[in-house]
């Protein structure tokens, strides 16, 4: 069985997530893969892993760039497709929307094979600059075969918006990457260790819908307390972060991080902070629990799904600086919690959001997408 998996942006998760999906598929499931990334995508700076991508595609380097490429989108697919022509896959499935994938998503449904979208989002994050994404996403939703979405709050979201009749659909948690590539040390846990400051990390794109204003607040209601925050990442508008900067205690390595300096500041922390004011699900999450960090967060959107409190991590009991304040101060005050939360959320990780869990619940889809293409007509809603 062959599968073609495919992202085409430069940044963020979505090419690690086919890199490793494709992998998964192999090594997991016995499956053949032929995955397509784009040559500019940041995974590709690694020399050793260029051999294992079937069919890079080059996108764009700038605004200019994309959009007179984007006009000749046609015949810049056009070596992918005869590719794909000579040997069609079983099935195929992108792991994060791009601007160009409705058009491949048509030629693959010439050639009769069924797709799959990774649906992150359904709705506009608050200050995200893009609507068009959005609309996008919901139309290469509609053209396709099945739908995954990474948490149930984001199906519920979907199915208000996109009619998903007629499609199988999957909730499949995010997966806690492997990032095997990046040969990094085994996990060390947070040591119970009173006599320096709770580390906290907040890392990720840095805008105004995660909570800035909120942890912010927060760390002036716990001013005393051995806590020091350190925040990490891309900021937009880095006036947000100015109030925050003017606390104690408070450090920023702001800019994009690669994989292998993002995951060194998770190892930094002790426990690493979502103060989101709404959220889809988080990708940071999985990542700490992959490091053995348990995770603060706040009860909205997919992270109640991510986050059980108690066990991998803490939910704030409301969406408030009081509330993150109390959550943080339990965490500094009882280091043998931090310590036993971020034991649970390395062995969640291990053995229930694994891609050796989770590749055959991808595997699932897949096949039923294929089954249902086979038969011509079938109009019945499968959940998986």
């Amino acid at each position: 069985m062959k599968i073609f998996v495919w992202h085409w942006g430069r940044f963020g998760t979505g090419s690690r997530y086919a890199f490793e999906l494709a992998q998964a598929l192999r090594e997991y499931c016995g499956y053949e893969t032929l995955l397509s990334l784009a040559e500019g995508a940041e995974l590709m700076q690694n020399s050793s892993l260029r051999g294992t991508v079937d069919l890079p595609l080059y996108t764009y380097a700038n605004t200019q760039e994309f959009l007179w490429r984007s006009f000749r989108v046609q015949s810049l697919l056009k070596p992918m497709v005869e590719r794909l022509r000579a040997t069609p896959p079983d099935a195929a499935i992108v792991t994060m929307m791009g601007y160009w994938d409705i058009f491949i998503v048509r030629h693959l449904h010439r050639l009769g094979v069924p797709v799959v979208v990774i649906a992150h989002d359904a709705e506009m994050h608050p200050g995200d600059s893009f609507p068009i994404m959005i609309r996008l996403q919901r139309r290469l939703v509609r053209d396709s075969d099945g739908v995954i979405t990474l948490t149930n709050f984001v199906a519920d979201q979907f199915k208000r918006r996109v009619s998903l009749d007629r499609k199988i659909q999957s909730v499949i948690p995010h997966v806690a990457f492997a990032n095997a590539d990046l040969d990094l040390p085994p996990p060390a846990l947070p040591e119970p260790n009173r006599g320096r400051p709770l580390r906290l990390l907040m890392a990720g794109r840095l805008k105004r819908y995660k909570g800035l204003d909120l942890l912010t607040g927060a760390f002036k209601h716990l001013s005393g307390l051995p806590v020091t925050l350190r925040v990490v990442g891309a900021s937009e508008d880095p006036s947000e972060l100015a109030e925050l900067a003017q606390l104690p205690n408070v450090e920023f390595d702001v800019g994009w991080k690669d994989d292998r300096a993002f995951l060194s500041h998770v190892d930094w922390a002790d426990a690493c902070v979502l103060p989101y004011i709404e959220a889809s699900q988080s990708g940071i999450a999985p990542l700490s629990f992959s490091r053995g960090r348990a995770v603060v967060a706040t009860p909205v959107g997919g992270l109640p799904e991510q986050v059980r409190h108690g066990e991998t991590g803490l939910l704030t009991e409301t969406v408030s600086a009081v509330a993150l304040a109390t959550s943080i101060k339990r965490l500094a005050e009882d280091r043998n919690l931090t310590r036993c939360l971020g034991e649970n959320a390395l062995r969640h990780a291990e053995t229930e959001i694994s891609w050796a869990v989770l590749a055959p619940r991808f595997a699932a889809v897949l096949e039923a997408v294929m089954q249902r293409r086979a038969q011509h007509g079938e109009t019945r809603l499968v959940c998986l």
